[in-house]
């Protein structure tokens, strides 16, 4: 048996366990108890597949799924597991090759709720807002926001992005618009609300390798 970190945003939340079945390999995953809607997903040095939605049993959330090696393999090594916020843009960037089908179309008929749910966690983070001065920022204009493939591709609708270096991190602030669905799903735990000049935002900060920090 041997044991992977498990990650929500660059916070390290428990270990999850791989063990050999012949054929297939089996991922555990389990993680004190977490309020609304998490997706587990085993990334590899290649790519990343999901494991599926954490169940609360007895205080934690859990789940336990088998893959055969063959689509792991796909991956390549496994390096870690991430949880992640379900919402809809999760569900709509996925390829329906990945993961459950079947799993992904139960996730659809819950839309409304996951976004009733990522709407209460903003408001929450929304009692304490900060206000910055707007020409500590600049426009990111066209250019892509991130190196990192993955944060490329979830962020390839964004517009009006500011972004500002602070020593050696990199601050992105993404519009905030209560109205609308929360911009990066996955970086929310990292996320804080800030007013700069007269436009409210999301603001993220990333280290030198592109890694989010808080």
């Amino acid at each position: 048996m041997e044991k992977l970190p498990i990650l929500c945003g660059a916070e390290r939340i428990g270990e999850a366990e791989t063990e050999q079945e012949r054929l297939y390999i089996c991922l555990r995953v389990r993680i004190p108890s977490r309020r609304g809607i998490w997706r587990a997903w085993a990334v590899g040095e290649r790519g990343e597949i999901r494991i599926g939605t954490l169940e609360p049993v007895n205080g934690e959330s859990v789940i336990s799924r088998r893959f055969s090696r063959q689509s792991l393999s796909k991956i390549g090594t496994l390096a870690r597991v991430e949880i992640r916020p379900a919402s809809v843009e999760n569900i709509a960037e996925r390829p329906a090759s990945v993961g459950n089908v079947a799993e992904q179309t139960a996730s659809v008929e819950n839309i409304a709720e996951q976004t009733e749910n990522v709407t209460k966690q903003a408001e929450t983070l929304t009692e304490s807002v900060t206000k910055e001065n707007v020409e500590a920022w600049r426009h990111a204009g066209k250019e892509p926001l991130f190196r990192c493939k993955r944060f490329r591709r979830q962020s390839r609708h964004i517009r009006d992005a500011l972004t500002r270096i602070d020593g050696d991190r990199r601050r992105v602030a993404l519009i905030r618009d209560e109205n609308a669905p929360f911009p990066m799903p996955e970086l929310f735990c990292l996320a804080s609300a800030a007013t700069i000049g007269a436009r409210d935002y999301w603001v993220f900060a990333f280290d030198r390798h592109e890694w989010p920090v808080l």
